[in-house]
């Protein structure tokens, strides 16, 4: 038996949701941020995702501060707040996945065995 694409994308985004905390809206962001070979900013999440600003910065510091996607300070010309580039660092990304998946399973697989035990 194997598991279909579609399924594959909703079994990780709920790993997403359920150990990581975050909302459908988190998730996509970070989804849209993995794509990405440039990275993303601010403005292109809000825009992407249709929200304010504000809210895809509180949604990126969300996902910076679980250490899943990371932030670089753009070349700026003129004053005013340094500007942002977030992106993932996919091999070691991958690494602090599988190792969080991995911790999941059998902290899960703890909690049967003692919940039926």
């Amino acid at each position: 038996m194997s598991i279909e694409i579609g399924e594959k994308s909703l079994i990780f985004k709920r790993f997403l949701s359920v150990v990581y905390g975050l909302s459908d809206s988190d998730v996509e962001a970070f989804l849209r941020i993995i794509k990405s070979t440039a990275g993303k900013d601010v403005d292109s999440i809000a825009s992407e995702l249709g929200i304010s600003k504000s809210r895809a910065s509180l949604i990126l510091k969300k996902l910076a501060d679980a250490g899943l996607i990371e932030k670089q300070k753009t070349a700026q010309s003129k004053g005013g707040r340094p500007k942002y580039i977030y992106y993932v660092a996919k091999a070691e990304l991958k690494q602090k996945l599988l190792e969080k998946a991995e911790e999941s399973c059998k902290d899960l697989s703890d909690i049967i065995s003692n919940m039926l035990s």
